[in-house]
């Protein structure tokens, strides 16, 4: 039933007049990009990851040579949670998701969903962080394009979450894996081996797990938010490398967390480095870039040209060159009061490199031009892959990636002569 009035709410939300977004005549034509993998490392500013002094030689050097870099692509909330949940739902940071739900995980309440001008279909939330099930992500947008498979709850969409799963009693699960409703979160620190069994997931960096939409339909969670595998000896195994061994299994969006030491956030790890015994933070991240890319860029969905790869951060650093900062007119939205700092709007500037065919990207390129945020890539994706009705604009785009004149990526990006 909760699918069903999600999938009411999706296709009989009001159809809207409003212009199209700015940048919006930028974009490819719908369906020539097919497939979008989103890799978020963690809690890193712009000037600090690709700048000439960085540790992130691999991301800085090879990767940047082979995309477009765009030097001012912001967070849009502190810490961590909110900016995930941001990048799949567009719903605003609250006051406890800028906590990241450290202590229970509980529903948001009350969980009204706001109605009105400007709402952008918004969440009351005074408590709780888990979003009631009319609340959609771009999981269920997918969903209603292409439905799961009925035998085996494959979707279109997959989140491929490292380490998920180790440690199966602190994860809650091998697969969809989160705390029950009421209980503590047990993910916030990572555990190491071999009691531990070097386990570095964490919920808060799962995007998908925080939606009653999603974790409800439990054979499709278990289906699609799932471990990334693991590459020992110059192979990578998983669920990862399986899905992206042909483009028909290759999902239409598919989202990367590395693990908790190999995404950059502990600068010590007690879970299993890309870089070697305790290495963390850049370095770590850099390793696991070097690691994972090729699988994705040797795929055949991106050398076939139907792909798109982003590589940003959650956000800055708090306290990081540009940490407060924030762009693209973005509102604070319902549940907290101020813009800019560590408890408003605004998570810094973290910066993107977007790579894909040569047809639509130069090579190399370094966007100055363009302003972006998470609600405009969410909001870009969403074009992409051919969501045209519904969210909060009639016109496909959730929450606040519906705002008017917020803007997708344009030519400044998709920059090929």
């Amino acid at each position: 039933m909760r699918r069903t009035l999600l999938a009411i709410a999706l296709l009989l939300a009001p159809l809207s007049l409003t212009a199209a977004p700015a940048g919006a005549a930028g974009l490819p034509a719908p369906g020539t990009i097919k497939h979008i993998v989103v890799i978020d490392l963690e809690n890193e500013s712009f000037a600090n990851v690709f700048s000439s002094s960085s540790p992130a030689t691999y991301l800085t050097g090879p990767l940047e040579k082979d995309g477009v870099l765009i030097t001012h692509y912001y967070a849009t909330a502190h810490v961590s949670l909110p900016n995930y949940i941001a990048q799949v739902s567009g719903q605003a940071p609250t006051p406890t998701t800028q906590l990241d739900c450290g202590a229970t995980f509980d529903n948001v309440a009350p969980g009204t969903v706001l109605t009105g001008a400007n709402a952008l279909g918004q969440v009351k939330a005074k408590k709780g962080c888990v979003y009631p099930s009319t609340v959609a992500t771009i999981a269920d947008q997918l969903d209603q394009i292409s439905p799961p498979d009925p035998t085996t709850h494959k979707a279109a969409w997959r989140a491929y979450e490292e380490d998920m799963g180790n440690n199966a009693t602190r994860d809650n699960g091998t697969t969809c894996a989160h705390p029950a409703i009421g209980a503590a979160n047990t993910t916030q620190f990572a555990q190491g081996g071999p009691t531990g069994k070097n386990d570095g997931y964490a919920a808060r960096h799962d995007p998908f797990v925080w939606f009653h939409s999603i974790i409800d339909q439990t054979a499709e969670c278990q289906a699609n938010v799932v471990p990334l595998g693991t590459y020992a000896h110059k192979q990578a195994v998983g669920p990862l490398a399986s899905d992206l061994s042909s483009t028909a299994t290759t999902p239409a969006f598919g989202f990367i967390s590395p693990s908790l030491c190999n995404d950059g956030h502990d600068e010590v790890c007690v879970s299993k480095s890309a870089a070697g015994g305790t290495t963390g933070g850049l370095v770590a991240a850099n390793a696991w870039l070097k690691h994972w890319m090729p699988v994705i860029l040797s795929s055949p969905a991106f050398t076939e040209g139907s792909m798109l790869v982003v590589i940003t951060m959650d956000e800055a650093g708090i306290g990081q060159k540009g940490s407060g900062n924030l762009c693209c007119g973005e509102l604070p939205g319902p549940n907290v009061s101020q813009a800019g700092g560590v408890f408003g709007a605004g998570g810094g500037q973290i910066g993107a490199l977007v790579l894909g065919p040569s047809s639509l990207i130069t090579p190399g390129s370094v966007d100055k031009k363009g302003k972006y945020n998470h609600y405009s890539a969410l909001r870009t994706y969403e074009d992409l892959l051919g969501i045209t009705t519904g969210g909060s604009d009639g016109l496909g785009h959730l929450g606040m990636a519906g705002a008017t004149g917020l803007a997708t990526f344009g030519t400044d990006v998709f920059n090929a002569s």
